[in-house]
């Protein structure tokens, strides 16, 4: 084999945020001194680098200084406790996060009253790390407060109440309280998933909030999987119910952007297919109005924070405020507020019940008090609205005040016109296709549904990974049957790090500092842990799946970073023998695999109408003009060609197209997509390269003719470019760049092509990766061409040798061109087993997955 160059993959950027600021909203009037903003900055820094034992040991150095600047019982010495609380909780100092946390609850009781909802927030961090010291019993009254103050602000039906549920089942889990804590999930997840998600931003918030508490969901698998072995308890119905939570648990974008996809293919090309894109796009433009609104307030608030009247005005009105709340008239007309609406529940007016003789006095009498709380509490509202008159004032004199309000507004109208749109859009469509709500929304499936959906070689497994526990779901024709995984998320990505280690070429340059091994390949795969990985996920539900021929995968967290085509099912042979690769029993050789991002994406792809197949069989896009770091460089033999670091390479909103030219060229592509095409019969035009392949050209094709389109290029993922907000595929750059074509295929543009496509193969790198760590089984590259119209990816997981993935696609699709209904996953799992029979190492024959349908014709 020639040396090959991979096409590089993006290093994820870590995601972790600091989740509370020394500074508060709207900066305080007393800015803090320089050296106690130098640590902050500092302990921020070390958070965001995972090293938590260190931000800590920052943060407690700031301390002195906090409280020699605002004192012992000010907010921001609240919200300085409450940030070194979430830092040793992270750095695993419990005792210290119990010690911060009851100081935040101390202060915020001071500033905002004992009844303040964000008491309830502290007192649900300190009652976690008590469940997490093992002492249950100090957390529960601790989370019933919290609930209690929750539940008197919105009411017992809403959303804000379900961490109040989660936490009580917390403690009963710690306790063994098996069915109490299956109680207390339920009611957490009831209140989360049936809100109302009519109006797009508000869907989008429901499904983040959903995916913060997955935990909940995990929690209820495992009190069910406890409660399970009960004689009384009624298995086959937990496992429905377990099933369900699982599903939940874990939407993606992907997900969605298939489900849509399928939505607009299930009208077929109609007049109702393009009104259903067109709803789905102003869907999409509603997402990113909002965005732009965030932004803008966001860099607002960085005006007022600048002006000294502004923020001495928010201060004072913040400060009033605060001190209204803890007018224990308010607290006392809250409550007679909640017994009058119990009394007229109780006891309607006009009605004759048992018990209610004396319920008109009652209601005068608590409606005498109420009015006289009332105006107890109303007795600081005048001076809190001046003070707010006075903040608006300062506001109004603030420079850009005038162009800021208008382009508020104009976002906010443009955003409400739009939601106008979607609704009646969406009626019309409901009325048309009474499928479309089933198939672009659609619920999780019952375990019967996945049942009859499945073909008789074919199993589906589901992993849902928590915190501490993970469950595993086998379903078949014949059955169903889960498990629980005696691992959490950290220990999970353990394994997965370094089983990619030995896979990644470019991880282990890193690590090693040199340019790896044999033909650009890594040696030296942990094959025990592959082993020992597969019994931990998948040797519990073996069984079920034995004789399958094709297995579709579900993953979630860390997995969702590994092909499961590397995972061993039985022990490996000795280590260092010439055969050990070709021997091993790797999980490919026992099952064609294919991954799904959701498991209602398996109903979603098998709904869609079969017939009317694009026309023409490959559209191919590669070797884009390139020049690389070092034109004399590359005239060298032997060296290989990694495309450089990227940085810098966007400017004013445009990639800059000088840093574009400097990546990796990538010759031996043309070859590979040349094969291809040939193999397909297709005519030499539709191979785009060189100066062909430009976004131009691109965007200038009917790509709905194209029955498979590959992408045989550099591929980004969001954050590798300075100011790249998501990922790209590179093309050949312009000499003038321009909105339409500057050399970066994105995301958002994936989205607004028009497929057909029953394939599209990004032959690129890391096209396969989450935006963020852990985020999702696909990058925005995959989600964005499945919303344009893809049913399947062929995408990989790390930086991929062009050889290897010439041989792999070429294989493929020969597989299929001579036995059509064996399907993609099978074709490309031969392709797989032609390269490990010849001795290749696994990260060069196993970059790959098929996403999305990968199953054969129907039986």
């Amino acid at each position: 084999m020639g040396d090959a160059s991979p096409r590089r993959r993006a290093r994820p950027l870590l995601a972790l945020l600091a989740s509370a600021l020394l500074l508060a909203p709207g900066a305080a009037a007393q800015e803090p001194p320089p050296e106690l903003q130098r640590l902050v900055e500092s302990s921020h820094a070390y958070y965001r680098s995972g090293d938590y034992a260190r931000a800590l040991a920052v943060a407690e150095e700031a301390l002195p200084l906090v409280l020699r600047t605002w004192g012992s019982d000010h907010e921001r010495t609240g919200l300085h406790y409450y940030s070194l609380g979430l830092t040793a909780e992270m750095a695993g100092n419990l005792a210290a996060a119990e010690r911060y946390y009851r100081e935040t609850v101390r202060v915020r009781e001071k500033v905002y009253g004992v009844d303040g909802p964000s008491v309830a927030e502290a007192l649900e961090k300190l009652g976690g790390i008590h469940v997490k010291q093992g002492r249950p019993d100090a957390a529960e009254p601790i989370f019933q407060r919290a609930l209690r103050l929750k539940q008197a602000l919105v009411g017992p039906n809403h959303a804000y109440s379900a961490s109040g549920h989660s936490n009580l089942g917390d403690v009963a889990l710690a306790r063994g309280e098996w069915g109490r804590a299956l109680a207390s999930y339920r009611e957490a997840i009831r209140l989360l998933t049936a809100q109302d998600t009519s109006q797009t931003v508000v869907k989008s918030i429901v499904e983040d909030e959903i995916r913060r508490y997955r935990d909940t969901f995990v929690g209820l698998c495992r009190a069910a999987w406890q409660t399970r072995p009960a004689a009384e308890a009624d298995r086959a119905a937990l496992l429905e119910e377990t099933f369900r939570a699982g599903q939940q648990a874990w939407n993606t974008s992907a997900a969605s952007a298939l489900a849509k996809m399928t939505a607009r293919l299930g009208a077929r090309d109609t007049d109702l297919g393009r009104r259903i894109r067109r709803m789905q796009d102003l869907s999409e433009r509603i997402l990113r109005l909002n965005g732009d609104d965030q932004k803008l307030l966001a860099d607002w608030h960085q005006v007022q924070k600048a002006d000294k009247a502004y923020s001495a005005a928010l201060e004072e009105f913040r400060a009033a405020s605060a001190a209204n709340a803890r007018n224990p008239a308010v607290g006392r007309q809250r409550e007679l507020a909640q017994e009058l609406q119990a009394h007229l529940q109780r006891c309607p007016p006009g009605q004759r019940k048992a018990g209610c003789e004396a319920a008109d006095k009652e209601r005068q009498a608590l409606s005498a008090e109420l009015a006289k709380a009332s105006q107890a509490a109303a007795a600081g509202a005048g001076e809190i609205m001046a003070i707010h008159r006075r903040m608006e004032a300062a506001e109004r004199a603030l420079p850009g005040y005038a162009e800021f309000t208008a382009r508020r507004t104009a976002l906010r109208d443009d955003m409400d016109r739009t939601e106008r749109a979607v609704k009646d859009a969406r009626a019309a469509i409901v009325a048309a296709f009474p499928a479309y709500v089933a198939l672009a929304d659609p619920e999780p499936l019952a375990l019967d549904q996945v049942k009859a959906l499945l073909r008789p070689d074919e199993g589906l497994v589901a992993v849902l990974v928590g915190s501490s526990r993970s469950y595993v779901w086998a379903v078949t024709r014949e059955g169903a049957e889960w498990a629980e995984i005696e691992a959490g998320a950290r220990e999970l990505a353990e394994h997965v790090e370094a089983l990619r280690r030995g896979l990644d070429p470019l991880a282990q340059q890193d690590a090693e500092g040199s340019e790896g091994s044999r033909a650009g390949v890594v040696q030296g795969f942990d094959l025990a842990r592959a082993h020992a990985l597969y019994r931990l996920v998948l040797g519990p539900v073996a069984g079920s799946l034995a004789g399958k021929r094709h297995l579709i995968v579900v993953p979630t967290g860390a997995l969702t970073s590994l092909p499961f085509q590397v995972l061993l099912t039985a022990p490996p042979p000795a280590a260092g023998t010439p055969a050990a690769l070709r021997e091993a029993a790797w999980l490919i050789k026992r099952h064609a695999l294919s991954v799904l991002p959701s498991v209602p994406a398996l109903a979603a792809l098998r709904a869609l109408p079969g017939g009317g197949p694009a026309a023409r069989p490959f559209f191919g896009m590669g070797d884009p003009v390139l020049e690389g770091p070092d034109p004399a460089d590359r005239q060298r033999s032997g060296r290989k060609r990694l495309a450089a670091r990227p940085a810098g390479y966007y400017r004013n909103g445009l990639a800059d197209v000088r840093a574009v030219r400097e990546l990796t060229p990538l010759p031996e592509t043309a070859e590979e997509l040349r094969t291809i095409a040939q193999m397909l019969g297709a005519p030499s035009d539709a191979i785009n390269l060189r100066e062909a392949a430009t976004e131009t050209r691109l965007k200038g094709t009917r790509l709905d003719q194209y029955r498979i389109i590959h992408f045989a290029t550099h591929g980004l993922v969001a954050g590798d470019l300075s100011g790249l907000a998501e990922p790209a595929l590179v093309l050949t750059p312009p000499d003038v760049p321009s909105e339409a074509d500057d050399g970066l295929l994105t995301a958002s543009e994936i989205a607004t092509l028009q497929l057909n496509a029953d394939w599209v193969v990004l032959s690129a790198c890391n096209t396969a990766a989450g935006g963020a760590e852990g985020a999702e089984a696909l990058s925005g590259l995959a989600r964005a061409f499945f919303y344009a119209g893809a049913r399947a990816l062929l995408v990989s997981h790390w930086a991929v040798y062009s050889t290897a993935a010439t041989e792999l696609t070429t294989r493929t699709f020969a597989g299929l061109a001579a036995n059509p209904g064996i399907g993609r996953a099978d074709a490309f799992r031969r392709s797989m087993l032609e390269l490990i029979a010849a001795g290749h190492p696994p990260g060069y024959w196993a970059p790959f997955v098929v996403v999305g349908e990968g199953g054969g014709a129907a039986r």
